[in-house]
């Protein structure tokens, strides 16, 4: 194990980057890696970006994330590649894992006196490498609905894979994603910008540890609270106050290697679909399942005008009253994600029809995006009272 030097926190010896605060580690074995490996640097950041145009009408605020199968053939059998798919146009840079091993390496000292008493406990289980990850494919898509006039969900899928090649066969093999789902609410363009604001935040804040490994849960839970404070800084600045005040639900998951970490604020959901069944991975935010929790009974909840109300959201209040759930597990076995906002989930569609449209994609009957065009349409068809939007991840084991 090595101590972070900025924060204190155990990492294992291999790490580059912090778990916990993110600081750069030193290691001695990295000016050695060039008289062994060989490294790529990673191919340039495919992205799709849609450009709304005010005299368009609904439907053409829908944009569709291509899959992306991890698997591309480089000239020295170097598998690299980083893609970023969703509606709004990135302003983060790539990470260049070529630039990450040469640059110099620099010890962190003086820690501040609040990173001096640090958890040093690990808040995931790392997965042992008797299974791994074979192929992943993702697709996302956001729609207005039938409804609406203006869409204001957003979203990010971000996946890598790379190999690592010793001189005498492949030594490393690396599966990375972060996939972000938000539904945006609060006055005129609030919801808009609040989405927007959430997932660039998040994307900026994670990428250090796609190097080594996911955050850990004080570290997810200090990146969920930063993008609450810049929506929530905002709505101070801009004095949005009841109704007005911009906010936006919250799903992601992030992945490495068998290695999973989901949160969410909200009414956004998660589902899984694994060995033919669906769990609801999330539990939503919501007046209905605080009554239940304090033990009111399901029929005198659900009959409240404000059961749907939200009780969790990023944006309308400051960081110190926010609860984010947050999950770590392992994958034993295919899975399929599906990351979506409530106007598809809405209803129960996902519980009575998830047979017919989820599970012909875990099984491979169907690929990812044809599977993802069904489910929008079955969303508008079903619900189409608002935005839709969702992400599917397959993991083939």
């Amino acid at each position: 194990m090595i101590t972070c030097p900025s924060c204190n926190a155990f990492n294992p010896d291999n790490y580059q980057f912090c778990q916990f605060c993110g600081s750069k580690l030193t290691h001695e074995f990295i000016r050695s890696v060039s008289d062994d490996l060989e490294i790529t640097s990673l191919l340039e950041t495919a992205s799709e970006v849609s450009e709304v145009n005010s005299t368009t009408t609904e439907n053409s605020n829908d944009v569709e994330a291509q899959s992306q199968d991890g698997n591309h053939e480089l000239e020295e059998s170097i598998d690299d590649a980083i893609a970023f798919t969703r509606p709004l146009q990135l302003t983060s840079a790539p990470l260049d894992i070529e630039e990450v091993l040469e640059q110099d390496l620099e010890v962190l000292i003086n820690p501040s006196p609040d990173q001096e008493n640090v958890d040093l406990s690990l808040n995931s289980t790392l997965a042992i490498p008797s299974k791994h990850i074979q192929n992943v494919y993702y697709a996302g898509k956001t729609d207005v609905g039938r409804e609406r006039n203006r869409n204001e969900d957003d979203f990010t899928a971000i996946f890598q894979t790379f190999t690592i090649h010793g001189k005498s066969q492949i030594s490393d093999r690396n599966h990375r994603g972060l996939f972000v789902l938000c539904d945006g609410m609060g006055g005129h363009e609030g919801g808009i910008e609040a989405s927007r604001i959430a997932v660039n935040s998040i994307i900026e804040q994670f990428q250090p540890f796609w190097i080594d490994t996911l955050p850990g849960e004080k570290k997810l839970h200090e990146i969920i609270s930063n993008a609450n404070q810049s929506i929530f800084k905002k709505n101070e600045d801009e004095q949005r106050l009841a109704l007005g005040r911009m906010g936006t639900t919250l799903v992601m998951l992030a992945l490495h290697d068998l290695n999973v970490v989901i949160a969410h604020v909200g009414d956004s959901r998660i589902y899984q679909v694994a060995n033919s069944q669906l769990v609801q991975l999330t539990r939503d935010h919501e007046v209905y399942n605080q009554l239940i929790d304090l033990g009111m009974d399901r029929n005198s909840a659900m009959a409240r005008p404000d059961a749907h109300q939200l009780t969790q959201a990023l944006g309308p209040n400051c960081s110190d009253r926010l609860e984010p759930n947050i999950q770590f597990f392992n994958l034993t076995e295919p899975t399929l994600f599906l990351l979506c906002s409530d106007g598809l989930c809405d209803n129960n569609v996902i519980e009575q029809h998830w047979q017919a449209y989820l599970l012909p994609i875990l099984n491979k009957e169907i690929d990812v995006e044809t599977g993802l065009e069904r489910i929008i349409e079955l969303g508008n068809n079903m619900n189409g009272h608002d935005n839709i939007t969702a992400i599917l991840i397959l993991c083939e084991m």
